[in-house]
């Protein structure tokens, strides 16, 4: 063989192997591709499950109810990069929820109920899946910075099928969500009805514990741990809190003469009309025996005076158990000045005393600008 078939036969053989490394390569390179792939998911799997893991262990690590809601809130609301966020629950035996935790949005913002057959929630908890829905001036909530949100991604909340409540992230605009980022939605949904149902239990433990069993009430230990709320609240806006204590005129005489069995029935029916002379916002408690305690927030003397009056005169017009006709004698206390807050209790009871003084049956209001040891009680304004 001549030298050129030679170096015929060698380029051949050459071009041949070349051609065989190039295949090579390119197969190597997609295998590579792929493993990088397959990497990359179970590297975001591992993101997300050990995100999920941070989020349970952050949801139930309280039982406060309030602090389940605000955590779980709060870290759907940073996965998604939302403006501002709500928390609603389903309220038992209605088909509606109520807003009960929130993150940047302004004051007594629009949507604190929302109608389960309405949008923006109906569609999502239908499909019961998170979903964006475009809002409407009706229903967008005003945010903090200023504005209203056009969109809003709802989140479902269920456990065991039963839909518990959902999650409102607010958003700047619209957006296409991911699959992945509807399963770590879900999963943090997953995790929160849990903490939510644990904290709720809780929270029904402790209600009966603050409860009182014969008027269904809170107790006294109840009063006192909402009226620190309420002065709390009071301090933080500028506003009047009121303090009204109650008192059933000669309710010895209606044991003695009737049996305890008939007086537990009297004073129950009390709790039920001092409860419907109220307002919505006021907090009525049995404060001890026949005594009954209400705080008005942001409330002013005069307006408390003419509250206690209507509830004075619904009681005297009502007809308890055994046909009894009754009445009661009420300490009014009421300030817009923080420092007299904590006194509100104790001069209302000392207005109370007034009124049995006087011959019961009387609204009293105590002068808090006396001294609370030689304090001078207004005349009563009903005998």
């Amino acid at each position: 063989m001549d030298l050129a078939a030679v170096l015929l036969v060698t380029s051949v053989l050459l071009v041949f192997a070349f051609l065989l490394l190039t295949v090579s390569l390119m197969r190597l390179r997609g295998t590579t591709r792929e493993l990088q792939a397959a990497l990359d998911d179970e590297s975001g799997a591992r993101d997300r499950a050990a995100l999920l893991l941070a989020i349970a262990s952050a949801v139930n690590s309280s039982l406060a109810l309030e602090e389940v809601l605000n955590v779980a809130l709060t870290h759907a609301g940073r996965i998604m990069g939302a403006v501002a966020g709500a928390m609603y629950l389903v309220t038992q035996d209605k088909a509606e929820m109520h807003r009960e935790a929130e993150y940047n949005l302004t004051h007594r913002a629009r949507g604190a109920i929302r109608k389960l057959d309405e949008e923006p929630v109906h569609t999502a908890i239908t499909a019961m899946r998170p979903l964006v829905v475009k809002l409407d001036e009706r229903t967008a909530p005003g945010i903090e910075g200023g504005g209203h949100p056009q969109h809003v991604l709802v989140v479902p909340v269920q456990r065991s099928g039963q839909l518990m409540g959902a999650m409102e992230l607010y958003l700047n605009a619209w957006r296409e969500l991911t699959e992945d980022q509807a399963d770590l939605l879900n999963g943090v949904a997953s995790e929160a009805a849990i903490a939510i149902r644990h904290a709720q239990l809780f929270q029904a433990q402790e209600e009966n514990a603050l409860t009182d069993e014969l008027t269904k009430l809170p107790n006294r230990r109840a009063l006192a741990q909402r009226f620190l709320q309420e002065m709390q609240r009071a301090r933080r806006h500028h506003n009047a809190i009121a303090f009204l204590m109650i008192d059933l005129d000669h309710f010895k005489l209606v044991n003695d003469t009737y049996g305890h069995l008939n007086g537990d029935a009297v004073l129950a029916e009390l709790a039920s009309i001092l409860v419907t002379g109220a307002r919505e916002s006021d907090v009525c408690a049995r404060y001890g025996g026949e005594e009954f305690g209400m705080i008005l927030h942001e409330t002013t003397e005069p307006g408390a005076r003419t509250l206690a009056e209507r509830i004075r005169a619904k009681v005297a017009a009502a007809t308890f158990p055994g046909g009894l006709k009754l009445t009661i004698s009420i300490g009014v206390a009421a300030t817009d000045e923080p420092a007299l807050f904590t006194t509100l209790m104790e001069r209302a009871d000392q207005a109370l005393y007034a009124a049995k003084q006087g011959g019961r049956n009387q609204v009293r209001v105590a002068d808090m600008k006396a001294p609370a040891k030689q304090q001078q009680h207004s005349a009563p304004s009903q005998t």
